[in-house]
């Protein structure tokens, strides 16, 4: 009784829209006929595609900014960024964008993109290190959307910002919570968490922190200097491996720290501060057999008191407080008897073999934090995070105790409070051209996110660290399902789920921006069919590609195989023949890769067409989406029998006089999204809008109402 009343009710809400859809038309265009909602009178076939997408000339310019080469950004239906407009803010990486790419090596995207159509207003955003967490909204007007980022860089930073007297000091007395934990009035409770640190590097600036220690380039050695090439490099794998407010991937976030693998000088160079707080930066060293148990074993030299760059485009204003420009380098002394107690005699350049590096932050250590916070230098607010991000497993610090302590460290209001001390920095490799490879290390600053891209720095000299995780190519990914009703030409049940494909479109881009590869990846999901239906694809392409690479995976893995599909070519395109019976290998995933000589612009991208089909009576009958053209082995005689009303010489197919198509393709959408509805075992043969109310009146609209009904189903 339970079930025919969920029945009854859901039949009457479809009934309702029913009505409201044709209410909106001629009255007499649809009715009731021989027991299919929404079937017209006249034998005409419907003229509505079922298609969910549009094409949209799209503009995103990020030139306003210093890129330092191709952004990546990624188009949302929905603002997808918690706590917008602070300093802990993050993208919910929950929520799916509905197209991502790369700009240009200056930052300006200009492109016909493919967008679900009920894509309407856009939210674009990006987590470029280089422009910051970044939205930009914007309307889709007669098929064009324009997003120019304009910057507000204070004009105040050129002012002076500490009430301090000019000079040079190597004095820690106002920073003197480097090494203890401070209560909410300033003051030192408890045990020292780390030793004092030490300063024998030489003095800084009273005002802003900047060493009086860096390296000239005019008189360092060879090779602790980045030439600009190098530099370009960097900055490009940093942008690869990093993006604000989105966790960082686990396999650059090493816990190891750096070991030279040979005799070596040392040389830090800062990249880019990427946050509005004014941290400090140190680093210590030890060896196989002085690896540190505690923060207390950590022999701290101070590197940069102050590593604000004053360069992120948006809220933060430091008042002038820059204690680090972009490119600064130090270099960093080896002291053989550091581990007794601070002792710095016998101070060389050369590390040996074998020592390793690690590296520090005081989050917040010179005391800066931009007026947005109204916190002046000076007051115990200025210093009152007790939080140290280390590169060495365990040798972390963050401390709440209780509620009382809470807003001084990672405490409760914290996403990520980090009790055992874990590491807190990124560490990859740049690999240059000639083979060469340059370690870059990012710190997470504080406990709020994952994103590991506060402090970005590179060491010198090439190959002389072990080997960091190498960065991927920038990926984007695109998604949608196909959906298939496999009776035609016959009429069917319009449950939609005869074969249900879903089809990912990978996208590899290189340092200007263009895709030098590109993937699509099919994947079947379970059905319960009596017919015997393959699955095949026509690969469609404009540039001919480097090489093409089928592989598989099986049911239930994620491990590739080699696969070999059979192929015909036809004009322009290639047809790949899958496999010949979907139900026997349910939840596969098939792959096709091409490569190509040279970077490609998106418009010189393949398309790709999933289609099923059967053997009947020794024919092959194909299904394909509405008015798309069948291959050279369709027998047609197969058109204009049954419900189908096709008329291949004036270019149609697979059409009929119903609401309800024979396939339809739904952008955006994963399989995952229908497991509670129509992949149900229950549902079977129950048409689809018994779970999608909203699909008769976006059908009876021909597309213009409801455009996102797949998103809504019905709700018990």
């Amino acid at each position: 009784m339970k079930s025919f009343v969920k029945f009854f009710t859901r039949a009457c809400t479809v009934a309702c829209i029913l009505f409201i859809g044709i209410s909106c038309k001629d009255t007499d265009e649809f009715v009731t006929h021989s027991g299919e909602r929404g079937r017209p009178v006249s034998d005409e076939a419907n003229s509505f595609e079922f298609t969910t997408t549009k094409d949209v000339d799209l503009l995103v310019d990020y030139s306003a900014v210093d890129t330092h080469g191709p952004v990546l950004f990624s188009i949302y239906t929905v603002n997808p960024i918690v706590n917008e407009n602070t300093d802990y803010a993050y993208v919910d990486e929950s929520i799916s964008p509905v197209f991502a790419a790369y700009t240009n090596e200056k930052g300006k995207f200009e492109s016909i993109v493919t967008l679900p159509t009920y894509a309407k207003v856009l939210h674009i955003v990006t987590g470029d290190i280089m422009v910051g967490l970044r939205r930009m909204m914007v309307e889709v007007v007669n098929g064009e959307a324009e997003a120019v980022l304009k910057t507000n860089v204070s004009a105040t930073r050129a002012m002076p910002f500490r009430a301090a007297a000019a000079g040079e000091t190597d004095d820690m007395t106002p920073l003197f919570n480097f090494y203890c934990n401070i209560n909410s009035s300033g003051k030192q409770y408890g045990q020292p968490v780390y030793k004092e640190w030490l300063t024998p590097l030489g003095k800084w600036e009273n005002s802003n922190g900047r060493p009086k220690y860096l390296l000239d380039p005019a008189t360092a050695s060879p090779g602790l200097i980045f030439p600009t090439d190098i530099v370009e490099g960097l900055y490009e794998t940093a942008k690869k491996a990093l993006n604000s407010g989105t966790t960082c991937k686990e396999q650059y976030r090493a816990s190891t720290d750096m070991t030279l693998i040979k005799d070596s000088e040392v040389s830090i160079t800062g990249l880019g501060s990427f946050t509005c707080w004014c941290n400090s930066l140190g680093y210590y060293f030890y060896d196989q057999n002085s690896i540190p148990q505690s923060t207390q074993d950590l022999n701290i030299i101070m590197l940069f008191p102050n590593t604000q760059d004053g360069k992120r485009y948006d809220k933060c204003d430091y008042n002038g407080s820059i204690g680090m420009l972009r490119g600064d380098a130090i270099q960093l002394m080896y002291y053989p008897n550091i581990a007794n107690n601070g002792d710095l005699s016998g101070a060389t350049k050369i590390f040996p073999k074998g020592t390793k590096i690690g590296f520090i932050v005081k989050s917040n250590g010179w005391g800066c934090i931009d007026q947005a916070h109204s916190f002046n230098y000076g007051g115990w607010k200025t210093k009152k995070m007790n939080i140290w991000a280390a590169s060495t497993e365990g040798m972390s610090y963050c401390y709440a105790k209780d509620k009382s302590t809470a807003d001084i460290a990672c405490g409760s209001k914290w996403n990520y409070p980090n009790a055992n001390g874990e590491a807190r920095t990124a560490k990859f490799a740049y690999v240059a051209p000639n083979g060469d490879q340059y370690t870059i290390i990012s710190v997470e600053d504080a406990c709020d996110d994952q994103d590991f891209d506060d402090l970005i720095f590179a060491l010198n000299p090439a190959n002389a660290f072990t080997e960091q995780a190498i960065v991927e190519d920038g990926k984007t990914t695109t998604v949608g399902v196909y959906a298939f009703e496999d009776k035609w030409p016959n009429r069917g049940d319009y449950d939609m789920n005869d074969v249900m494909v879903e089809c990912e479109h990978e996208m590899y881009f290189d340092s200007k921006g263009l895709v030098t590869k590109e993937r699509f990846r099919l994947t079947t999901d379970q059905n319960y069919v009596t017919l015997v239906s393959g699955l095949a694809a026509r690969l469609t392409t404009k540039v001919n590609p480097k090489s093409v690479v089928m592989k598989k995976i099986a049911p239930n893995s994620t491990q590739e195989t080699n696969a070999s599909y059979v192929s015909e070519k036809e004009s322009g395109s290639t047809v790949y023949y899958l496999t010949e019976d979907v139900t026997a290998e349910l939840k596969s995933s098939y792959i096709i890769e091409l490569t190509y000589s040279s970077g490609q612009s998106l418009v010189n991208l393949a398309q790709i067409e999933p289609f099923i089909y059967r053997i009947e009576d020794g024919k092959v009958c194909e299904i394909h989406l509405p008015n798309h053209t069948p291959t050279q082995r369709m027998d047609w005689s197969f058109f204009g029998t049954g419900d189908d009303l096709s008329e291949p010489t004036k270019g149609k197919y697979y059409v009929r006089n119903s609401l309800y198509p024979f396939a339809f393709y739904l952008a955006n959408a994963r399989l995952s999204s229908f497991e509670e509805t129509i992949l149900m075992r229950k549902n079977e043969s129950i048409p689809i809008d018994q779970f999608y109310p909203e699909f008769i009146h976006w059908a009876v609209s021909n597309g213009e109402a409801n455009p996102e009904w797949y998103l809504h189903p019905f709700s018990e």
